[in-house]
């Protein structure tokens, strides 16, 4: 793609549409354990069967990263789409745990084969001068879902019984992602670039580069404290007696919305690793302050500027990786930047949890504050992509 083309392509467009539509999939699933309560499933079961599509996706995708590419995108793009139709009804026949179990696990893996080809098809059509803004939008149409979906279940007051209905539409709405075949926009190689697929040698040379491995290892960081926030907020609220989970995450939310629709034009106009460390530690700071909130107003303060850190820092990790990329590397090590974030939201809960057995909120607060300051220390020691020897 020639430099000043446009970034809002027809292939762009179709591509974020997929990204919607997959991603209102996933957020259905905010759901899945009142439904899992209705089935009579067990609270030590429930935990396992609702992380299990993360671990099948982080065993997954570092298997599948050095095979995706630009010739065989579309192929595993029908592959995932049938995978996740596929589990999505099964998950309104099972009942057991092992059965459910097992369809969450085909779901992980279903959705991990669809992500990383729309990812790779994704790339193509990327100015390299507008990655900041690119990953800004691709962000904002991810985020929105989580914010939409939720909403709806109460103003539609949808009871848990209704979730299955609810997975065969689903099911449907899956296999759409396939009609992107038929899109004449999306079979152009837009960059012109994409060359040879990288392989597992051009991997293992990504994971050698010092600029790729620490990024990927601040990204590693970064999740496993957004995860734990996430996962162990409401519990947190519930000893602090200000504010609720509920008022944090919707508030961050719109924060994040916000930035990502009116400031992503920034992201391209300054150095992405400087705003980026300046996000996470705005983050840590908020982290930091939280478990000293005593009043409304100021957890409300915490929650925006929570929002307004990881606002930045996501979509700048993605378009980070992509600068410092090579151009038949780029789809890949945006694929193992999800390897990263699945390990995030595994190690995190994990991490959250064992610290909470022998410590109180505080310590752990700290603690996460302390791994998001680690990891804006991490991206500031990537070179920038003019300073990076040449591909």
């Amino acid at each position: 793609m020639a430099k000043g083309s446009g970034l809002i392509s027809p292939g762009f467009v179709a591509i974020n549409l997929q990204f919607a539509l997959v991603t209102a999939i996933a957020a259905l699933f905010f759901a899945f354990a009142g439904y899992l309560q209705v089935l009579g499933i067990d609270s030590a079961s429930t935990g396992f069967i609702l992380s299990a599509d993360a671990l099948a996706a982080l065993v997954v995708q570092p298997l599948i990263a050095p095979v995706v590419h630009e010739g065989t995108a579309r192929s595993w793009l029908v592959g995932g789409s049938l995978l996740l139709a596929t589990a999505l009804i099964c998950l309104t026949r099972v009942t057991s745990v092992p059965l459910l179990i097992g369809a969450r696990l085909l779901q992980g893996a279903g959705f991990i084969c669809l992500l990383s080809a729309l990812i790779t098809l994704l790339v193509r059509f990327i100015p390299p001068e507008m990655s900041g803004r690119a990953f800004g939008w691709v962000s904002l149409v991810r985020l929105i879902p989580y914010a939409v979906i939720p909403f709806l279940f109460d103003l539609l007051s949808l009871q848990p019984a209704s979730f299955p209905s609810l997975l065969l539409a689903a099911a449907m709405v899956a296999v759409l992602p396939v009609l992107l075949l038929l899109l004449p926009a999306t079979r152009r190689t837009e960059t012109g670039a994409a060359g040879s697929p990288p392989g597992w040698t051009g991997m293992i040379a990504s994971l050698r580069s010092f600029a790729v491995a620490m990024l990927l290892l601040s990204v590693l960081l970064f999740f496993c404290g957004y995860s734990t926030i996430f996962f162990f907020f409401k519990q947190f609220v519930g000893t602090q007696g200000v504010g609720s989970a509920s008022l944090f995450f919707t508030t961050a939310t719109l924060v994040m919305i916000a930035i990502r629709l009116l400031g992503s034009w920034l992201f391209d106009r300054y150095s992405k690793a400087v705003l980026c460390a300046a996000g996470l530690l705005l983050t840590a700071l908020c982290y930091a302050l939280l478990p000293l909130c005593a009043s409304g107003l100021f957890f409300v303060l915490l929650a925006g500027g929570t929002g307004l850190g990881w606002g930045i820092v996501m979509p700048l990790q993605a378009a980070a990786m992509f600068d410092l990329s090579p151009p038949a590397a780029r789809a890949m090590n945006q694929n193992l930047l999800v390897v990263m974030m699945q390990g995030g939201f595994f190690l995190g809960p994990f991490i959250g949890g064992q610290v909470l057995a022998r410590f109180d909120f505080t310590f752990l607060f700290f603690l996460l504050a302390g791994l998001t300051i680690a990891a804006a220390a991490l991206l500031l020691l990537v070179p920038r992509p003019s300073e990076m020897p040449a591909k």
